[in-house]
């Protein structure tokens, strides 16, 4: 193991930690299951071939890998059905206030359907870029941006419909 690996393991860990456990909160609501959760992603990170990522941020990576392990545990404790998952991950507000100025566009967001919160939610809040979203989502990148387009555009309509 390398210093180089090591230096760059404990930068991405500093960078990411605290952004992929709030979003491993918003999954499994709890505390303790959202660390081990964002501690087994960073420790499968580390298992991986340094070369895999040396050149490369593991961002999206981690945040797919965080969204399957808090599924997993989920599903472990019986706390929902494999066909509420998404409904479940997207169950509270996930935009950051900071990029939204109103609290009626975070009560519109919560009017969209659940795959169009979470797109919003790593776009926004996240800050993931669009191949970063086809990589945690499944997606591919332009499937992202027509989606992410739509997405905006509904919010868009449902706010012009209320300010009317």
């Amino acid at each position: 193991m390398s210093m180089d690996k090591d230096l760059w393991f404990r930068k991405t860990v500093v960078s990411l930690e605290g952004p992929l456990l709030g979003y491993a909160y918003r999954i499994v609501k709890r505390i303790a299951p959202s660390e081990e959760v964002v501690q087994d992603s960073f420790l499968r990170l580390w298992k991986q071939e340094y070369p895999k990522f040396e050149n490369h941020y593991p961002k999206a990576w981690l945040y797919k890998v965080a969204r399957n392990l808090a599924i997993d545990y989920l599903r472990k404790e019986q706390r929902i059905e494999l066909s509420d998952e998404l409904e479940e991950i997207l169950a509270t507000p996930c935009i950051n206030e900071k990029l939204m100025e109103s609290s009626l566009i975070l009560q519109k967001i919560n009017e969209l359907p659940k795959s169009q919160q979470e797109l919003l939610f790593l776009k926004f809040s996240e800050d993931l870029t669009y191949a970063e979203i086809s990589e945690a989502t499944g997606l591919s990148v332009s499937n992202v941006g027509y989606k992410l387009h739509h997405a905006l555009e509904a919010l868009k309509d449902i706010i012009l419909a209320e300010l009317k």
